[in-house]
């Protein structure tokens, strides 16, 4: 039961942390939400190993920018099956182009500085809880989510173009539509069975 449990935590975390949170709010700004709605998916985020939402949103930027050229942070072509399926992919630099608007965010820019110290803190707290309960809430979605969205980045790009693989959904919660995404990168919904913009509509966020 723990390993359910931790993918159903792993799932709802990655979900409004990533999916919602890191990329299509502070990355594409495809909707708006409450400042404390940016402070549970700034959290979740670190939760899933997404660290920094603003190294994580200017690097996907990146991504879209160059999409499966020689600059594209985790092309499958060009940066290795292996470095982009274990996520061991790397920016050495980030232009400030990609960044100049978010860094006017508070939030993140705190969450910048000190998410690990926060993610730091949450593991201990957890650990002190309980051993089963530190690995459904701290080892489980780490680890799920690296696998998860290194095999987006691997399987939702082929032959040098992004393709829709819906059954990635199940580890990437609402990212399966990838090429989809990068044909409207600021949609909030991409599909009739897209979970990450049903959570976006549940949760009554307006739209820009």
């Amino acid at each position: 039961m723990t390993i359910l449990y931790g993918y159903i935590f792993y799932y709802f975390s990655s979900l409004i942390g990533i999916s919602v949170g890191y990329h299509r709010y502070f990355t594409h700004k495809s909707f708006s939400t409450p400042i404390f709605v940016e402070y549970l998916m700034l959290f979740l985020g670190l939760v899933c190993g997404g660290r920094s939402a603003l190294t994580w949103a200017a690097v996907h930027r990146i991504h879209h920018s160059k999409s499966d050229t020689s600059e594209d942070p985790h092309s499958p072509i060009y940066k290795g099956a292996w470095k982009v399926l274990t996520s061991k992919w790397n920016v050495d630099y980030i232009p400030r182009k990609y960044i100049s608007d978010l860094l006017k965010n508070k939030r993140m820019i705190f969450f910048h500085r000190y998410g690990k110290y926060i993610h730091l803190i949450y593991a201990i707290v957890m650990l002190a809880v309980s051993l089963e309960v530190f690995v459904i809430f701290v080892v489980m979605p780490y680890l799920l989510s690296w696998i998860g969205f290194g095999m987006l980045n691997y399987f939702a790009h082929k032959n040098g173009a992004p393709v829709d693989v819906p059954i990635l959904n199940f580890i990437a919660p609402g990212e399966g539509w990838h090429n989809t995404h990068h044909k409207n990168p600021r949609a909030t919904k991409l599909h009739r069975y897209d979970i990450a913009g049903w959570t976006i509509d549940l949760l009554q966020i307006s739209k820009h």
